[in-house]
């Protein structure tokens, strides 16, 4: 008898495929704030980033509109910083934590995790998972790299201050029970040291789960080189070798997939699905999620329309009408790819155009018994 265990990761965009027989929207991100107490060299959103916050909207409109979208099943919350303020976190986060809860909703905020502990103890009954970057290789890589944006810096003193929270912070959250995910983008800067990561993730920060994504080329991470396949895959295969088996992995939007012909990407694909503790998850933008920004009212599919622009706006349009339009747009039409056999629904818009820029994936490619994957 097989001892294998796979974890049920609530995010998994082929939930709804499983249920529903199609894409679904079913996971709703929050842009809740503008203002960052850093300035990531890699971060995606930099250039959105603001030093005043706007006025949001009402929380009560934009629950009307979540109201009317029967199928949501999780909530993510995003910035910026979402808990950088105390009065951001009450006026923005809880009202629509409380909501989610109500209706047995899945949550997540993504945090940098440097805040005093009384910011995370305001979200603690009501949330779910606590999502946080963490791609350091060192206290003196934090302080450069994550304000190497900002004009004017805070001191050295504070920076590393800062550094030293998020581990203390990650290991008392999760000694208190809550639910912290680590996630770690492949890159050069951390391809190096990424055994020494995944330890400190899994041993001194006691995260529940290390995710492993790429790093897109995108906002202030543009001028970043990112790995190419050949090495995406030896460092895979290398987190296989060293990782800590009682964390949960995490392969978030992984470059490989069973239609592959190079024996290489099968030969990992093996590794991944017979491996106790790991998953892959199909990415969720374009396919289960859209992002809501609540001071604007936007809605979009983070760096996937045509033009950057929003794709409509809960003040004009419901969001089961914004999906819809999504759904027929030649973006959509052009990763709209999926295998039944293995539940992959492959590539999102910008993996591909990295990795497979002129490669057409096409559904129904992958056939036969692939029941462990």
């Amino acid at each position: 008898m097989s001892t294998m265990t796979k974890p049920y990761d609530q995010w998994e965009s082929y939930h709804d495929i499983d249920r529903y027989g199609k894409l679904t929207l079913s996971n709703i991100e929050f842009t809740t704030t503008n203002l960052c107490n850093m300035r990531c060299a890699h971060c995606a959103v930099g250039y959105t980033l603001q030093t005043k916050e706007a006025a949001a909207i009402p929380s009560e409109e934009i629950i009307k509109r979540l109201d009317s979208v029967e199928t949501l099943r999780v909530m993510s919350f995003t910035g910026g910083e979402p808990l950088l303020t105390k009065r951001g976190i009450r006026d923005n986060l809880l009202p629509l934590l409380k909501y989610a809860k109500s209706r047995g909703i899945k949550t997540q905020i993504n945090s940098n995790l440097t805040l005093p502990m009384s910011h995370y103890e305001l979200v603690a009954p009501y949330l779910d998972v606590m999502h946080i970057s963490h791609n350091w290789c060192d206290e003196k890589e934090f302080v450069e790299t994550g304000f190497a944006m900002m004009e004017q810096k805070p001191s050295i003193e504070k920076r590393a201050l800062l550094y030293r929270n998020i581990l203390d912070n990650a290991r008392e959250l999760s000694k208190g029970g809550m639910f912290v995910s680590a996630e770690t983008m492949l890159n050069r800067n951390t391809v190096p040291f990424i055994e020494k990561i995944h330890h400190e993730v899994a041993n001194e920060m006691l995260c529940k789960r290390h995710e492993i994504h790429p790093m897109y080329a995108s906002d202030f991470a543009s001028a970043l080189d990112v790995i190419n396949l050949d090495e995406y895959r030896d460092v895979v295969n290398q987190i296989l070798d060293f990782r800590n088996e009682d964390i949960w992995i995490l392969f978030g939007t992984l470059p490989f997939y069973p239609c592959s012909t190079d024996e290489r990407d099968k030969a990992l694909l093996s590794r991944i699905y017979e491996a106790s503790n790991i998953t892959i998850r199909n990415d969720v933008d374009g396919r289960s999620r859209m992002n809501l920004n609540i001071f604007t009212g936007d809605v979009s599919v983070s760096d996937f329309t045509d033009d950057g622009a929003a794709l409509g706006n809960i003040k004009t349009a419901s969001l089961e009408e914004i999906y819809t339009k999504w759904l027929s747009t030649n973006i959509s039409s052009s990763i709209n790819c999926h295998c039944p056999a293995v539940k992959c629904l492959g590539p999102n818009i910008i993996v591909k155009n990295m990795y497979y820029p002129t490669q057409k994936f096409t559904s129904g490619t992958v056939k036969g018994d692939y029941s462990h994957a």
